[in-house]
């Protein structure tokens, strides 16, 4: 249960120090004075997104704690995941620093037993302790979304849908991607066949690294046989013929040999001279040995040309600079039309495992549609003993029930039907149930839920409107009923309700200082007298109302 909220600086409260006790706490106040300004700071200190500007003064810190008997929750869990110790009394704490006041990327920090933890953290566990329900709430009455949830609340099946939820979003992602396979597979078998004749042609071509420059060099080389023959002829020629350079140099060197015997230069010369009479006989030897190398075969020259033009065709044709893109290209493709014949493989498996997840997902809506409908009638039994305990005595509640595709929820779509003329047949609850009706129904539900699940504070912000009299005296009833057993808080402007709690907390607002502030307090037995004649008869109440008011204590 709660048992102190801290208040500084936020909105109309500069400081504040709540005690909170078990059982029934009312709140009042007059409108405007400032009751869902503690609603806000519960909101805050439970993770809320602060939006706005919530600082009374923005130059300084903004911070609520919010102390929470933790006994019995069973929190050692979710501290242990989170990273948080555990200890009782837990203390849950949000702060605003002035640079996030109003500002946005300003910094908002939360704490948990003084460990920072994230927003979603906090909001984790703040639904954990506290269950707020509001007008607001009592609108999503007429949501079949929520109807079904509180359905599944009371049939207990509420992990059930939450694990085939799951599965169905990974259904709906198989699905998905085997409807984007086979739409894949219509476009790839279209173009199959031009893949395919691509691949032929390039493989045909029968492609190799590099061979480009080495076909470009061979081409020049038949394209000038002639040319180099002759070169080569004239090499051997100038060196080794009748008239060559192997002659001369014989002769020189007959001419120095008788010399060089007398002078060692020109011994040297000599000598030199045979040096390079050996080198011009491999000049002339590897002029030989090319010159009948070179091939002059007009054919040859023809299949070069054609090889070379092939090659410079299929670059063209797919607009690529050299061979080894052409490879690349071709390497792509033969990748490309191998996927296309797995596709079909692979959806073939991805089918098998749609229908087997399907499947399951089919058998396991169909256990929670049968698990809620058992829970329906029993559920609306209860629900329509309550509403008459609320001064309803001819109300009917009852579920409207189909089945149909699987869902995100299941298989089952349920309405909320409801009467509360026994001479009229149950109806949409958005089409016959007014304000104060939708209230009753919902205070029912709330009840009923609080029975059967451990709710430890339950929150009521002026579910009560539209109610008045006798219907308001006995809301009264059951809130203190439910509070036997947990901490029931409503904020109320209903004194037949405010009554019935253990603990009544005044909500005021200052006009006459220089800065209007609201502050809460609880009040003791003869302020209470009071604040519930002021909730009868207005800010003079009468001497009939003051009775009145002691009635309704003595009431309680």
């Amino acid at each position: 249960m709660l048992t102190r909220l801290s208040i500084r600086n936020y909105l109309l409260i500069d400081e504040l120090e709540l005690e909170l006790e078990k059982g029934f706490t009312a709140i009042t106040g007059e409108t405007g004075s400032g009751k869902s300004i503690l609603i806000g700071a519960l909101g805050l200190v439970m993770g809320e997104r602060a939006d706005g500007v919530l600082a009374r003064d923005p130059a300084r810190r903004c911070v609520i704690e919010l102390e929470v008997e933790a006994k019995g929750l069973d929190l050692e869990p979710w501290c242990e995941a989170n990273g948080v110790p555990y200890e009782t009394p837990l203390l849950l704490r949000r702060q605003l620093d002035p640079a996030a006041v109003g500002k946005p990327g300003g910094r908002s920090r939360a704490f948990v037993n003084d460990t920072p933890v994230r927003l979603e953290q906090l909001r984790e566990l703040g639904g954990r302790l506290v269950h707020v329900h509001s007008q607001h709430h009592t609108l999503l009455l007429n949501d079949p979304a929520f109807q079904l949830g509180l359905l599944d609340h009371f049939a207990g099946r509420t992990a059930d849908v939450r694990t085939y939820g799951e599965r169905f979003r990974t259904w709906r992602k198989q699905h998905e991607e085997l409807v984007a396979l086979r739409a894949e597979e219509a476009r790839a078998q279209g173009e199959a066949d031009y893949l395919r004749f691509q691949l032929e042609e390039l493989d045909g071509a029968q492609l190799v690294t590099d061979e480009q420059p080495a076909l470009e060099q061979a081409l020049a080389r038949a394209d000038h046989a002639e040319e180099l023959a002759q070169a080569y002829r004239t090499v051997e020629e100038a060196v080794s013929g009748d008239q060559g350079m192997l002659g001369a140099l014989a002769t020189l060197k007959q001419r120095l040999v008788r010399a060089a015997r007398i002078d060692a230069g020109l011994a040297a010369l000599a000598e030199r001279l045979t040096t390079a009479a050996i080198d011009l006989k491999d000049i002339a030897a590897e002029a030989e040995r090319l010159g009948a190398h070179v091939s002059i075969d007009p054919r040859e020259a023809e299949r070069l040309r054609e090889r070379l033009d092939t090659l410079l065709r299929l670059q063209q044709k797919h607009r690529v600079r050299d061979v080894e893109a052409l490879i690349a290209l071709r390497d792509d493709l033969r990748g490309r039309t191998a996927r296309i014949g797995s596709l079909s493989t692979g959806i073939a498996r991805l089918e098998a495992d749609e229908q087997a997840l399907r499947a399951d997902l089919q058998a396991r809506a169909a256990a929670i549609s049968a698990e809620r409908m058992r829970a329906a009638v029993p559920l609306a039994q209860q629900v329509s003993a309550l509403l008459k305990d609320l001064g309803m005595p001819h109300a009917v509640f009852t579920f409207a029930h189909a089945t149909g595709e699987l869902q995100a929820s299941g298989i089952d779509a349920v309405r909320a039907l409801f009467s509360a003329n026994k001479d009229r047949a149950p109806a949409a609850l958005d089409k016959v149930a007014s304000g104060g009706e939708l209230s009753r129904v919902m205070l029912a539900l709330i009840s009923l839920a609080a029975e059967s699940k451990a709710l430890p504070t339950v929150l009521f912000d002026e579910i009560d409107t539209g109610v008045s009299g006798e219907t308001a005296h006995r809301v009264g009833i059951l809130m203190a009923r439910m509070a036997k057993d947990r901490q029931v808080i409503a904020i109320t402007h209903l004194p037949q309700i405010a009554s019935k709690a253990g603990t009544h907390l005044l909500v005021t607002k200052d006009h006459a200082a220089e800065h209007v502030h609201s502050d809460i307090r609880p009040l003791d037995a003869e302020e209470r007298v009071e604040a519930l004649a002021r909730m009868l008869s207005g800010k003079k109440p009468t001497k009939a109302a003051v009775e009145n008011a002691r009635e309704l204590l003595k009431g309680r």
